[in-house]
């Protein structure tokens, strides 16, 4: 049977991780705020460790599995990185618990949904637009001359529907939101002439 060790942050939340997880798994233990993973079990008493996040600083010292239970999310990397095996969110269900800790027993990795999007990293947008094709120029030239939508179907012999379609590209390439901004940028990249 899985052997769990409880860290947690008060006799509270201790009492209730143990009466949440028992009679399912073995509760081989449990510290409040110990001074560090060592000082509080024996390696061989437990299969895996539980600790709620801030219940203890240094995670690196065992070799035991770490379940990690977080309130924020800004430190998972740096959480993956040390021992912990499994992060979820504080306030998970009693079966995703126990599903995670057997997974982590079993020598998987268990990082829950809404934690993974923290993990992400923001793509970053270049400062160079993306290049026009010459059905886009076209379009932004016409833009600059001041024409609508209609005068610009007509002038390509395309349907405003079309010509909506183009704009849309060029607003989305060039990241602007109006005619105007099109145009402006349109000119300092050299595509049209003002």
């Amino acid at each position: 049977m899985i052997r769990v060790f409880i860290i947690a942050q008060s006799l509270v939340t201790q009492a209730g991780l143990t009466a949440l997880l028992s009679p399912d798994l073995e509760i081989a233990g449990s510290a409040i705020r110990p001074a560090s993973i060592a000082s509080a079990i024996d390696p061989s008493d437990a299969t895996v460790i539980l600790i709620e996040q801030d219940a203890l600083a240094d995670f690196s010292e065992v070799e035991i599995p770490i379940v990690l239970l977080i309130e924020e999310s800004s430190a998972i990397a740096d959480y993956l990185q040390s021992n912990v095996r499994s992060i979820l969110p504080s306030d998970v269900s009693r079966e995703q618990l126990i599903e995670a800790i057997k997974a982590t027993s079993a020598g998987l990795t268990v990082l829950h949904p809404d934690l993974v999007e923290s993990l992400l990293i923001p793509t970053v947008r270049s400062s160079e637009p993306a290049p026009l094709t010459p059905r886009e120029i076209e379009v932004l030239r016409m833009l600059a001359e001041g024409l609508g939508n209609k005068a610009i179907a007509q002038h390509l012999n395309l349907s405003e529907h079309t010509v909506k379609f183009h704009i849309s590209s060029i607003f989305s390439k060039l990241d602007v939101s109006s005619r105007t901004e099109a145009v402006i940028l349109g000119a300092k990249q050299g595509w049209i002439l003002l």
